[in-house]
Order: C-alpha cells, then structure tokens, then sequence
C-alpha cells in the first residue's frame, strides 16, 4: 500500500525518512486561513484531516498522512510570521515565556475509509533575548516559514532555554504518532 505525505514541508518529509517509510510526496492546497477554532487543539486537529481529505481523493489503497501545527501563548494562536516586520513582533512576543507547541496529525486509509487522528503538545521555554538576536535571526531568514518564527531544529534552537514533550512535534511530524495512527487505520 502507498504511503502519501499531503505536505510540501522539508522538515516533514526529513522525518519521515528518518523513520524509514517509503512514501511519496503530495502537497495538499487548502487555504487554512477559511478554517477559525479558538482551540488550538481542534484547530490542528481539524487542519490535518482536511490535507489529509484533500489528498485522499488523488490516492485509492493508500495511507494519507497530513500534519499542522500551531504555537500558542495564553490562548492565542500564532502561525507564521507574514514578514520579518512580523517575525520581530512574534519573537518579541515569545521572549523569556514557555508556550506550547500544537501538531495535529491524521492518517487516512483510502482502501477502507479509516480515520484517526490525534494532537500532541509540547511546552518551550524562550529565552530572554535581545531585540540583537532576533535582528541576526531573521537576518537568517529562517523563521521566516515557521509556526512561531523559530525552527528548534535550526538557528533558533539559540533564542530556546527549554522544552519539554517530543523534539519531532516542535519540528513539525511526531513520527510515534504517526505510525501508531497508521496501524489503527489497517486494522
């Protein structure tokens, strides 16, 4: 059976190869700003099922596997910045505060119309930076794409004092999951 990732993300499909699933790459377009949840947690949840759905109709006896994530602080979510003007803001906003970090996953299996999903939460603790250091991290260009404008895999791992959950879930994919989810929807 295929397995289809629904997301053009880089650091999805290198998780995914860390885990060793043959798949193949499907991007889903949705436009996720039309989906509005107060919650977080069903905002992601709901976002991964509609790429997966969106995905699902293109692959027949096929694994589907769509992801989102969210950051959130004191009940506000906070996607990707849409400049670096608004990177700054989202870092400033984050600085020398633990907030939590939402990834929702689904799996679709199209041969027997399975779903499951799930969402995993991980809590991250920022750093007191200086408005110096968020300057020389945009300057990287890096958190330009990211949920929170920070990548704890990459350059912003600086700007980070602590974390506690799944690495995997910060970045984008927790791959437990996923092939936890994977099995309930072959049964």
């Amino acid at each position: 059976m295929k397995i289809i990732l629904a997301s053009g993300s880089p650091r999805r499909k290198e998780l995914m190869e860390k885990i060793g699933l043959k798949f193949e790459i499907d991007p889903a377009e949705i436009d996720e700003r039309k989906f509005k949840e107060k919650s977080a947690e069903k905002l992601v949840e709901i976002l991964a099922v509609k790429k997966a759905e969106a995905v699902a109709t293109r692959h027949p006896n096929s694994i589907i596997i769509g992801s989102d994530l969210t950051v959130a602080l004191d009940d506000h979510q906070i996607g990707k910045p849409e400049n670096a003007t608004d990177a700054k803001k989202i870092l400033k906003l984050l600085r020398d505060k633990t907030h939590q970090v939402l990834t929702g996953v689904a799996i679709i299996n199209t041969a027997n119309n399975k779903t499951a999903s799930a969402v995993e939460t991980a809590n991250v603790k920022m750093r007191d930076y200086s408005d110096k250091e968020i300057d020389n991290y945009i300057a990287t260009g890096e958190p330009l794409d990211k949920g929170g404008a920070y990548a704890i895999q990459g350059h912003g791992r600086k700007l980070i004092e602590k974390f506690s959950g799944d690495m995997e879930l910060i970045i984008g994919l927790p791959t437990k999951t996923v092939l936890k989810l994977i099995k309930e929807v072959q049964k």
